[in-house]
């Protein structure tokens, strides 16, 4: 049995900029996927979404490996504070065929090509779940808002309070949309149907597609908020606006009158 443990690093891996630093040599390299053969059975996985999977590696050596990331991530803001991580297992069984369970799969035969498909999914359901909490997060705040203008009227807070939620969905849903093809067949698939069977199973399990969708109607949900909160700020200011012009214009009719007088 191979243990695999994934982590949600950060929102965004700059997968050249780790290759210029890493110390061992790189089994593969894309703007997508970074891998590293630590030993003969033993792989790290870094996706540029943020994601990183280790396949039978240990601790220690993913300490280390997670130290070099967080370095090399220097000022670019990371997911500490909701990390994500998962654990899966790989069991070889002869003569078994693979099977695909809720904590494990199971395969007749350890290849390269089903480690990279099990820790690519293994990796964008980690990536999920950062998401899935960052948007019930954003939920929260947003459900937080219509009950200040179901019970109050309207709006409460600062402006600038309204414009960092704001801004904090837009970035949300830009990164997410950013990251929507990783729900792309890999290339390995398209010529061993054994193994996009294998995907497919896999994806399934995990509840990829799934989730995605319940991620893009969280999304509109969010996004259909946010644009009622910008009209509302809209219509604040307009109004505002017109009220300084009203009182400019009394000031100066006052003026004038006293002048007369």
């Amino acid at each position: 049995m191979y243990q695999l443990r994934s982590i949600h690093v950060a929102e965004k891996l700059r997968l050249k900029e780790l290759r210029e630093h890493w110390p061992e040599p790189l089994l593969e390299f894309s703007n997508y996927e970074m891998v590293v053969r630590l030993s003969a059975e033993a792989y790290l996985f870094i996706y540029n979404y943020g994601s990183v999977v280790f396949f039978n590696v240990s601790e220690s050596l993913q300490e280390k490996a997670l130290a070099l990331i967080q370095e090399c991530l220097g000022s670019v803001e990371s997911s500490d504070q909701v990390r994500a991580s998962d654990q899966f297992i790989l069991e070889v069984r002869q003569h078994s065929g693979s099977k695909v369970f809720f904590d494990r799969v199971v395969v007749s035969e350890l290849t390269y090509e089903m480690i990279k498909t099990t820790c690519m999914l293994l990796a964008e359901s980690t990536a999920l779940d950062y998401y899935e909490t960052l948007i019930e997060n954003l939920l929260i705040k947003t459900n937080s808002f219509s009950k200040m203008l179901r019970s109050q009227g309207k709006m409460l807070g600062s402006s600038a309070d309204l414009m960092k939620f704001i801004g904090l969905c837009m970035n949300t849903k830009q990164e997410i949309i950013s990251n929507l093809y990783i729900v792309d067949s890999p290339d390995e698939t398209w010529e061993n149907p054994e193994l996009d069977k294998f995907h497919q199973e896999l994806k399934l399990m995990f509840e990829i597609g799934v989730r995605y969708r319940a991620l893009d109607y969280k999304i509109k949900i969010i996004q259909e908020s946010v644009e009622v909160i910008v009209e509302l700020l809209k219509s604040k200011r307009e109004t505002v606006l017109e009220m300084t012009i009203i009182l400019l214009i009394a000031f100066e009719t006052l003026i004038s009158l006293m002048k007369w007088h």
